[in-house]
């Protein structure tokens, strides 16, 4: 069992009410990424199985990438290679003519030299304890709140407790093993037994275990890892097999073991004075010297570090539902399998929005890539969609929960994603395809700046990415009101986009009506190439709101800048268009079906999670139409039955302070959507509906956010409106969530709100901290519980 002094610290971290996943068996090694329990410091990733005797580490490295320069030097990003923009007036002129244009490959780069690549696996590592295999009181158990991972069991007449955990503050990965006799021999080794071409290398030696590897011979990104045991003791030896033995001495009980790994991809390389290598130095002496510091340190004293570390994050917001079924005392897997869409469950639907805030913690550190669409975590060479970072609802989704949480300080990796891997090729690509002024991208991204167009602009003609991740770069500043951040992050990055805007919006010469318009432009990965999308519009309009409202904060004295700005925004055609229907027209052109059940709620980015049309939440009129597109959209089942689909569908209803549906289809997609161990997966198309591959970690993020969106509407107020910014608490709360709380909800311009509500879910206690601007805080029936 872990020392006293560990259990004191893990004890203080939990408070009340353990926040944990649990389970009586090993996760299944046939089935990693729906059983296994994820650990993480942002670089580094790990889903220890807690196999008994033979124990299995999936191991993962943030930027272990193959494709792009790793690949071919004749890599460019996508672009073409030369500028095409040429093309544009005659793409132009057949939308104009006839609303549409399907042909726009002119645009396009050539797949030929696309190289785009995968995230990978790194390897694995491997403990093993001599004649341990049968066992009896199997418990295995993530803590959420202290970012600790366990497996105990009982054999051959010993306790044993596995402790493991990934660390921010020394980098490594630790592997404790504790039992109350002597332990027997252990081995450790690190492997990888998925690469042929060419083969990783395992050796051992004085440094401890050691593998090295490469993506493609050669030119290939070269990656490096070492394990150590930590006070190696003199006995340990290197196996014929390149694995570390420590033989039993008859007297220790204790071993710990730590892992650490890196790769020569270099972020800040990305730029065309690197010649956009994004090539790095060798990471083995970096990997070295942190198994040298990390393995001269006690269990304990890591131990400690991380827990406080994590738990610092982690304690920023609390949110307490009711445990009415006794839930906590059940195994997860259990749970989930149970679990009944008719019936709902607090403690679960409580447990996945915590989950959903530790997975970002563990996937989004200072120095790491931001989360792909798997966080960080991959058993295979080739994930779906090669787990990158998609850039049409998936990234954005990923950090929609983390401002009002508390999580916003670790966002950084997003804007430096932004700016180093981003916006030197968007830049040339940009220029390439439109003679346009800032950066562009389209509906995906690697990790060595791919920002041209592919090859089918249904999904791929998606100019507005970046717009879309403005939103959040502006709550980035909104809710922190750090004018520091904004002056020398955020607002460059937003007059960018927005001269790239003012430059794209052109007349519309086929309404004539003296409007500005995207185009050519597709609403994201549905419909036709045409114009006006009504996507593009809310968003744009929402960028140059932006410039206008942080214009004082900003120090930019081009005013010449703002008025173009404003006076652009003026002639926008509006992103709200009410259609034959009755609904919010996804085009300027009213295509709109009321069966149409596409997956993305691209015409609703204006209602969540933006607020150019949410900022008509008083008008009937507006709110009706965005019901009846809500309606039309269904549930999330038809196209895809993914999980980013319903939890996005659970936000926009929560807003319009529909509790029965918000709820409801929130539930639906616990029942649909997440695996045993919690991940956000597939679910086959049709009846019986069954769980399946891919994992996608967005709708673990977004699930998060669909939760605040049912407890909290906090709207940024529109430059021109000489509103009082009022947030509404409890928008949605059910009465199943009777007498739950928040603590330290961050809201808009700074400062938290503390609140609790009835059994009927109805806010009746508020407690403001730290606003200084005017605020009103009203419940869902428009009464007034704080304004200053």
């Amino acid at each position: 069992m872990l020392p006293a002094r560990l259990i004191a610290v893990a004890t203080c971290a939990l408070g009340v009410r353990a926040r944990k996943l649990w389970a009586t068996e090993p996760a299944d090694a046939g089935n990693i990424i729906m059983t296994a329990y994820p650990l993480g410091n942002g670089k580094l990733g790990a889903m220890p199985l807690g196999l008994v005797g033979e124990d299995i580490v999936v191991l993962n490295e943030h930027s272990l990438w193959s494709g792009g320069p790793f690949q071919s030097p004749d890599y460019i990003g996508g672009n073409p290679p030369a500028p095409v923009y040429t093309a544009l007036p005659g793409i132009r002129e057949t939308i104009w003519e006839t609303q549409i244009n399907n042909d726009i490959s002119a645009l396009y780069g050539d797949p030929a030299y696309y190289y785009y690549g995968n995230y990978e696996t790194l390897g694995n590592l491997t403990v093993k304890i001599a004649g341990v295999n049968k066992y009896t009181s199997y418990n295995r158990a993530l803590d959420l709140e202290t970012g600790i991972h366990t497996a105990e069991f009982k054999s051959n007449g010993a306790k044993f407790a596995i402790t493991t955990f990934c660390t921010f503050l020394d980098q490594v990965c630790a592997y404790n093993i504790q039992s109350n006799k002597p332990l027997p021999d252990v081995t450790i080794g690190l492997q990888d037994s998925l690469r042929s071409n060419p083969s990783s290398n395992a050796t051992c030696d004085a440094n401890g275990v050691h593998l090295r590897g490469q993506t493609q011979e050669d030119i290939g990104m070269i990656f490096d890892a070492r394990a150590q045991v930590i006070n190696r003791p003199k006995r340990a030896t290197c196996t014929s097999s390149h694995g570390l033995s420590v033989p039993s001495d008859g007297r220790t009980t204790s071993l710990t073991v730590v892992y650490a790994a890196g790769t020569n991809y270099d972020q800040k390389k990305g730029t065309k004075a690197s010649n956009y290598s994004f090539k790095g130095v060798d990471p083995a002496p970096a990997v070295l010297s942190t198994i040298e510091k990390a393995s001269k340190k006690s269990f304990s004293s890591m131990y400690n570090a991380h827990v406080k570390d994590h738990n610092a994050l982690f304690s920023q917001f609390s949110l307490d539902l009711p445990d009415p079924e006794k839930s906590a005392s059940v195994p997860t897997a259990t749970l989930m399998e149970n679990y009944d869409y008719d019936i709902g469950d607090p403690f679960v639907e409580n447990l996945l929005f915590d989950y959903g805030r530790y997975l970002f913690i563990g996937s989004c550190r200072d120095g790491s890539l931001p989360p792909n669409l798997q966080g960080i975590w991959t058993e295979s060479l080739t994930p779906a969609w090669s787990a990158d970072y998609h850039v049409d609802v998936n990234v954005q989704m990923n950090h929609w929960h983390t401002e009002q949480t508390g999580l916003g300080e670790i966002q950084g990796p997003l804007w430096d994603f932004i700016i180093d891997t981003w916006v030197p090729r968007g830049t040339e690509t940009a220029a390439l395809l439109y003679d346009a002024p800032g950066f562009v991208g389209f509906s995906n991204l690697n990790t060595f700046g791919f920002t041209g167009q592919m090859n089918a602009a249904v999904w791929s003609n998606y100019p507005a990415s970046a717009a879309w991740l403005m939103q959040n770069v502006w709550n980035r500043y909104d809710y922190s009101r750090d004018t520091h951040w904004w002056k020398t992050v955020g607002y460059p990055l937003m007059k960018s986009i927005a001269e790239y805007w003012i430059h794209e919006m052109v007349p519309d010469l086929y309404s004539n009506d003296g409007t500005l318009v995207a185009a050519p432009c597709n609403s994201p990965e549905h419909g036709w190439t045409t114009f006006g999308c009504t996507h593009y519009q809310q968003l744009v309009w929402e960028v140059f709101d932006h410039v206008i409202e942080g214009w004082e904060a900003s120090g930019d004295k081009n005013t010449t800048f703002l008025e173009t700005v404003k006076e652009t925004q003026s002639r926008l055609s509006p992103g709200i268009i009410i259609g034959w229907f009755g609904q919010i027209q996804e085009w300027k052109i009213g295509w709109d079906q009321p069966n149409d059940e596409h997956r993305h709620l691209s015409h609703l980015v204006g209602w969540y999670p933006g607020y150019s049309i949410g900022t008509h939440m008083w008008n009937k009129t507006v709110t009706d139409a965005v019901n009846v597109s809500l309606t039309a959209r269904g549930n999330g089942t038809t196209d895809s039955n993914t999980g980013w689909e319903k939890v996005w569908r659970v936000a926009c209803w929560a807003q319009l302070n529909n509790t029965d549906i918000a709820y409801t289809y929130l539930k639906y997609a616990i029942d649909m959507n997440y695996a045993n161990n919690g991940f956000s997966v597939y679910t086959t198309g049709s009846w019986p509906y069954e769980l399946a591959a891919p994992f996608q970690i967005d709708a673990n993020f977004g699930y998060s956010a669909a939760v605040l969106a049912m407890l909290i509407t906090d709207l940024p107020v529109p430059s021109a409106s000489k509103a009082i910014h009022t947030v509404i608490l409890g928008p949605a709360i059910p009465p199943e969530w009777k007498g739950g709380s928040v603590r330290d909800m961050r809201i808009r311009g700074g400062g938290s709100v503390d609140f609790s509500w009835d059994s009927n879910g109805l806010v009746n206690k508020a407690t403001l901290h730290n606003h200084k601007e005017a605020i009103k805080i009203v419940d869902v029936n428009g009464k007034v519980l704080i304004h200053q």
